[in-house]
């Protein structure tokens, strides 16, 4: 497979994050890397998307300039075909040591999970949506979906719905397959958490 691994950013990518991606074991597979910055997260991974289509790259793993993946992390999320699949990793802010995966059955992405609450016994799980902080999306996706992929929605109560959380919940509106990968524990860089 040929394989587009991306970062939006900004500004740069932390050096832990490079070095955990230069690491990541990719098995027979093709892959190119490249970053996006200069743009809101939006418009940065709307870029990345473009460009997975337009070089026909299998899949897309975006992977955030502050996040730590697991050796394993590619491998494991494409062990298990699905739409978008979403690594594990902790929440902006957390007080309750929660994860950007959110539980199905709820009308918002209101609800998310803790590092306590993810099964053990079974590696993938559907889920409402998630972070893209570490995201395997399949290329045709993109096709299956209106441009613009990824946006900020502004509520007139004034909250917001992010860029990464909208494009799950259109994928799935569209039928897709949202998972989150339970294997695939990233560490978080300024949130003082990784898994051990």
């Amino acid at each position: 497979m040929n394989i587009f691994i991306a970062v939006p950013t900004y500004e740069t990518i932390t050096p832990d994050t490079f070095k955990s991606i230069y690491n990541m074991k990719t098995g027979e597979h093709k892959v190119t890397f490249d970053f996006v910055r200069g743009y809101d997260c939006a418009r940065a991974r709307n870029i990345i998307a473009k460009r997975t289509v337009d070089e026909g790259f299998d899949h897309v793993l975006m992977i955030d300039s502050d996040i730590i993946v697991p050796e394993n992390a590619l491998l494991h999320m494409l062990e298990h075909p699905a739409d978008v699949v979403l690594g594990c990793y902790p929440h902006k802010n957390t007080k309750k040591h929660e994860v950007e995966l959110f539980k199905l059955g709820q009308p918002d992405f209101v609800e998310r999970f803790t590092y306590d609450e993810l099964p053990v016994d079974f590696p993938r799980m559907s889920v409402k949506g998630g972070g893209m902080g570490c995201a395997l999306i399949q290329a045709d996706a993109f096709s299956r979906l209106p441009f613009p992929w990824f946006k900020y929605v502004i509520y007139n109560s004034g909250s917001v719905l992010s860029e990464d959380l909208y494009f799950c919940n259109e994928a799935r509106k569209a039928g897709m397959k949202v998972q989150g990968d339970m294997r695939v524990k990233c560490g978080h860089m300024f949130r003082h958490f990784e898994y051990s």
